[in-house]
Parts: C-alpha cells; sequence; structure tokens
C-alpha cells in the first residue's frame, strides 16, 4: 500500500536525500582512507565553497598544510601536485556537504508552505539539527589532527560517521513509513530486528575506529589473527579495547562472528512475515562477510586497503539500510490485541509479506 499523493512526495524526497548521504559517507571513507582530511586547515563555510584557482593560492593552501604535524611527521616528501589530489577529496567531501544542506532545506520549504507537512514538522526539524551537528562534528575532527596528532582522533571520526548513520536511519525510516506505510504482523520480529540495528550499530562504530587507526594493516591474515586465534597480546592496559589498534581490529573480528550468527538466526524467523526483503539482507550479509575477509587479507598491498575498504563500508550501511527497512515493514500493527505506532500520519493495514 502506498501512502497518500501528498505525502508519498515528502517521503520521496527523503529517500532521495538518503541516497546523497549514503554517497557524503562513502566521500567520507575515500577522505580518510586517502589521508586527506586535513588537506584543508580551515573551516569557511561559504568562501570554502571555490578550490584554490591559480598558483599563487595554491602555494598558500599547501604552505598551510605544510604547518601540521601530518606533514611535517609524515608526508614532508608531498608534492604540490600530489598535495592537491588529496585536497580534491576533502574539498569535494564539504562540497558535498553542502550540497546535502540545500538538498534538504529547500524541498523542506517547499513543502511546508504547499501544507504537505502535516504531522511531520518536528521531525524534519530534527532531522535538520541532526545534519547540522554531522557538520559540526566534521570540523571538531578535523581540528584534533591540526595540532598534536598526524592524523584526526578515532573516536572524534566514530562520533562523526555514526551521526551520519543515524541520520541515514531516519531518513530510511521516515520516508519509507511515508512511502509504502503498510506493515505485517511481526512484534516480536520486530524486537529482534532492534537487538540486531544495535549490535550492528556497535559493529559500525569499531569500524570507524578501524579505518581511523589503518587497524586492517596490524593483522592482515584469515582466518587467524597473525597465527593466533586470540593473540595474547591485547590484553592488559586501560582502554585499549578502542585505543589499541590490534585489539580494535579483534573486538572488530569477534562481533562480525557474532552478528553473522545472529543476522542468520533472524534470517530464519524473518520467513514467517518477510520475504523478499530477508533474502536482500542475508545476501548483503554473505557479501559484507566477504569484503572483510578481502579487506584484511588486501590491506597490505598498494591501494587495495581504500576500495575494499570503501565497498566493506557501503555494504555494511546497505545492511542496515535493509535491517531499518524490515523493521519498519513489522512495526506498529496489531498482534495479540496490542497496537504499535507508526512514523506516519497514513494508516495502515496489514497485508501480504514483501
Amino acid at each position: 500500500m502506498r501512502g497518500s499523493t501528498p505525502q508519498r512526495a515528502v517521503g520521496l524526497w527523503l529517500l532521495g536525500v538518503s541516497a546523497a548521504v549514503v554517497v557524503q559517507v562513502m566521500l567520507g571513507g575515500v577522505t580518510r582512507l586517502t589521508d586527506s582530511g586535513l588537506s584543508i586547515t580551515e573551516w569557511k563555510p561559504i568562501l570554502g565553497v571555490v578550490p584554490p584557482t591559480d598558483d599563487e593560492s595554491w602555494s598558500v593552501a599547501f604552505s598551510k598544510y605544510q604547518q601540521i604535524p601530518q606533514f611535517q611527521r609524515l608526508k614532508s616528501h608531498l608534492t604540490l601536485d600530489e598535495f592537491k589530489v588529496i585536497y580534491f577529496w576533502e574539498w569535494f567531501h564539504r562540497l558535498w556537504g553542502r550540497m546535502l544542506g540545500f538538498l534538504f532545506v529547500i524541498p523542506l520549504a517547499v513543502f511546508w508552505k504547499q501544507g504537505r507537512l502535516e504531522g511531520l514538522k518536528g521531525r524534519l526539524l530534527v532531522l535538520l539539527l541532526l545534519g547540522g551537528a554531522q557538520g559540526v562534528m566534521g570540523w571538531v575532527m578535523v581540528a584534533s589532527g591540526l595540532q598534536d596528532l598526524v592524523y584526526v582522533s578515532h573516536l572524534r571520526l566514530a562520533v562523526h560517521f555514526m551521526l551520519a548513520a543515524v541520520l541515514l536511519a531516519a531518513l530510511v525510516w521516515q520516508g519509507a513509513a511515508l512511502v509504502w506505510p503498510s506493515s505485517v504482523s511481526g512484534r516480536p520480529m520486530a524486537r529482534s530486528t532492534i537487538v540486531l540495528l544495535v549490535a550492528l550499530a556497535v559493529q559500525l562504530t569499531w569500524g570507524a575506529f578501524m579505518a581511523g587507526l589503518k587497524a586492517a594493516l596490524v593483522a592482515p591474515t584469515w582466518p587467524t589473527i597473525n597465527g593466533q586465534w586470540m593473540p595474547t597480546a591485547i590484553f592488559g592496559g586501560g582502554g585499549w579495547w578502542w585505543n589499541d589498534p590490534l585489539a580494535v581490529h579483534v573486538v572488530h573480528r569477534m562481533l562480525a562472528y557474532a552478528l553473522v550468527l545472529g543476522l542468520l538466526w533472524w534470517w530464519w524467523r524473518a520467513r514467517l512475515v518477510l520475504g523478499t526483503l530477508r533474502h536482500v539482507v542475508l545476501g548483503l550479509v554473505v557479501a559484507q562477510t566477504t569484503l572483510g575477509v578481502l579487506t584484511t587479507v588486501q590491506s597490505v598491498y598498494a591501494g587495495q586497503l581504500l576500495w575494499f575498504g570503501v565497498a566493506h563500508q557501503l555494504v555494511g550501511l546497505s545492511l542496515m539500510v535493509a535491517l531499518v527497512l524490515a523493521l519498519q515493514r513489522v512495526w506498529g500493527v496489531k498482534v495479540e490485541g496490542v497496537s504499535l505506532p507508526v512514523l506516519t500520519s497514513t494508516p495502515t493495514r496489514a497485508e501480504a509479506p514483501m
């Protein structure tokens, strides 16, 4: 069942913004894995739209980069032409973020004026604030690498990434609820889906730690971890589970195994209430596991970590989106006389599994 025409238009817009957010996250992954994130040392929300256009402005931008620890300790060999490459990725990442703002604000104003946002205004303003917080956190993250660190803080990177993941999930949830407001009976499946989404959020956080610390490089082997099933070197010391690259790698790998088992169990249970969507989730689980192994074992080869890492990130987000859609399908229906809420102003009815 589809939502009413005015509400459906809003839903399609939100799903379009969701796709743009995915592109932005992928650009962020490329920016991080190419060490491009610190190439622009200033935050100019308006003037920063225009990149250097002549030799003099490029020389000024390069000289500013040469003052930070990353260049002085790691990148002193970088030429101006090489600097232009990493500058492009950071500039494009920021430019896409600005475009996202316009993609949200302008249609929001239009729909608001047309009176299509009945019952949705508060939620959409929250999404707008969340998007703004994401942009501010991006600069807070970059600032962490301009003084003492040679890379941005992996903890701030994780916050930046997870804000994007939460924004994406919220956009998909609300957009799907307006475009496909129908549901199927599945309250127990809703509970188990929520549990798996929380577990996946933890795993995505550790994935951000992995990217920030480039932790794939410390154990590029599988199925063992540098010849051991559980490296003894990870035990002891405060904060090892989120600071030490090897420990982060181990935690990320163990969480992956647990998630695979949980998602296989979920796939089997979902056969009673979900159709094609449960198979999509299973396919993404297989693809994500395969990419995780390939990212690990190929990370030592030049250029492989970048593309396998970005693909791994994309499939991880796709898995999250698929679970959000599954939750939206089984949320807010009557089961044994209990009615659960739906995030849409359009009435729902039970229908055959998707």
